[in-house]
């Protein structure tokens, strides 16, 4: 509690202020009655000091010491019994009391000492057992308001009559979303000055600011959550320079009852982002057929018309042990870097991915560069990242084609190519992108029975490649034209296929350059 707010007790009217009046507001948890020469060993931080004196007169430059000392100590000030040994202050001590705010008080002549202590630790006492049944009764409250699931504008106009001031709560995005009455109106205001005026960065605000808006001083806590990145955060205006202790204990009643409803909210958007994530793989799957798909979009209000560029964010690190919590972090911070600047950016993750659905109405390579320069500097991300992404546009419904593109370019990123979009530049660098199992497979149905067999594979490999000419293969591999029929006869046997036959050349042509 305040010194001034001890002094206003009617036991302790008698009880003048000498110098120092500016330091009143000082905190004061403790009395404590010394006269010994060494009496700055035993100062304490907020506590009342109640002398005779007596030292002051052996000693003048005592309470000159005195005084600095109790500052450094952010002592509550100093309480001298009046005509005792000590009549008056000089100029001197009383100007020091000034200048440092550390307040000086007299206290009466008659009045015994051991009284004089008995009675400033009743108020203190007495002050400190009211405002611990005031905290447990505030507790109860917000409690009670917590249970009862109630809306963030009650909640909050509750917790501004606990704390005798305005406030507001404000989402990672320095935006304030929801205000107690008195803030209403100003919330778009103070959302426009947070963000784009106070300088702060809001991302990696981690501690306590205080900030000045519209000539009120506002200080901003930090509000508990499971993840940084949906951390949110209470502003509320300063009603004093040095809230006392039973103000910050308000405090923290209030921001915690704000955390626990954060964290439902936190906790319901993490369920419809799993639920959405759960529903474009069953799309991706072919789970779901076109009627299902569109319910889903229109209940979601996303337009089943619009077209989307998939992109796929990845580490690319792929043979070291990632820890789970990066792979988290990532998530989070991409969706945070998409919430920040408005973007039509739909997100899901997949094996430990993270797929976007760009809108057609951004520019995707200039979105994925600024992406990833984002994540790149963001310290609690401990690997570098690659991104690939789709080659064309397409609807929700084709999101296993656009999903496909995306991670085969996203096969090609390196660190000094981070970012790649699917475009093959030849047929073979296309059926490279193959999964090797399917080629191999193709591979052996189209080739198997000579796979073995390198003379017939190299004179098949010929007559492909020269375009059926049977004289330039003959001339190629330095054999008679015969030969050359009668290897040709002998795959045709082995395969089971006739070889002027158009389709039966284009399989052949692809399973060679699969090989």
């Amino acid at each position: 509690m305040k010194l001034n707010e001890v002094l206003q007790h009617p036991s302790l009217k008698t009880i003048q202020v000498a110098a120092g009046s500016r330091g009143l507001n000082r905190n004061v948890s403790q009395i404590g009655m010394i006269d010994a020469p060494d009496i700055i060993d035993f100062l304490f931080d907020g506590q009342l000091l109640v002398t005779s004196g007596y030292h002051f007169t052996k000693n003048p430059h005592l309470l000159y010491d005195l005084i600095i000392a109790m500052n450094k100590k952010n002592a509550s000030g100093i309480a001298i019994k009046s005509g005792r040994y000590v009549s008056e202050l000089s100029d001197e001590i009383i100007t020091l009391a000034d200048e440092l705010n550390v307040p000086i008080l007299w206290t009466p002549a008659d009045d015994f000492l051991s009284l004089t202590v008995k009675r400033l630790t009743a108020v203190i006492l007495e002050t400190q057992n009211t405002e611990l049944r005031q905290i447990i009764a505030i507790n109860q409250q917000l409690s009670d308001l917590n249970a009862q699931n109630i809306t963030y504008q009650h909640l909050l106009d509750q917790s501004a009559k606990v704390l005798k001031t305005p406030l507001a709560l404000l989402d990672s995005h320095f935006t304030a979303i929801y205000a107690s009455s008195e803030w209403v109106a100003q919330r778009e205001f103070l959302t426009h000055f947070l963000r784009h005026e106070s300088g702060i960065d809001y991302l990696n605000l981690n501690t306590p600011t205080r900030i000045t808006f519209n000539h009120q001083k506002i200080d901003i806590l930090l509000i508990f959550s499971a993840l940084n990145e949906n951390k949110a955060f209470a502003a509320f205006v300063v009603n004093e320079e040095e809230p006392s202790d039973f103000q910050m204990l308000r405090q923290q009643q209030v921001i915690n009852t704000l955390g626990l409803a954060n964290s439902r909210t936190d906790l319901l958007n993490e369920t419809d982002f799993r639920n959405r994530s759960g529903f474009f793989l069953n799309v991706m799957q072919g789970g779901l057929n076109d009627k299902a798909i569109d319910n889903y979009l229109r209940d979601e209000n996303i337009d089943k018309d619009r077209h989307f560029q998939v992109a796929i964010i990845d580490f690319i690190e792929k043979n070291k042990i990632i820890e789970s919590h990066q792979f988290e972090i990532r998530q989070q911070l991409t969706r945070w870097f998409i919430a920040e600047h408005h973007l039509p950016v739909l997100t899901f993750s997949h094996s430990q991915q993270i797929v976007l659905l760009i809108d057609e109405g951004i520019d995707t390579k200039d979105f994925l560069q600024q992406l990833l320069q984002f994540l790149t500097i963001q310290k609690k991300l401990h690997y570098p990242l690659t991104i690939g992404f789709s080659r064309i546009f397409g609807a929700i419904h084709k999101l296993d084609e656009l999903y496909e593109q995306a991670n085969n370019a996203l096969k090609l990123t390196t660190q000094q190519h981070p970012i790649m979009r699917f475009r093959p530049k030849n047929a073979q660098e296309l059926l490279n992108l193959l999964p090797k199992q399917e080629s191999d497979v193709f591979v052996k149905k189209i080739l198997g029975n000579i796979l073995n067999n390198a003379e017939l594979l190299e004179t098949l490999k010929s007559y492909m490649f020269l375009h059926q000419n049977v004289t330039a293969v003959a001339a190629a591999l330095f054999v008679h034209r015969n030969t050359i029929n009668y290897r040709l006869k002998r795959i045709s046997e082995l395969l089971g296929v006739d070889l002027e036959m158009p389709d039966v050349l284009v399989d052949i042509q692809l399973a060679l350059l699969l090989i």
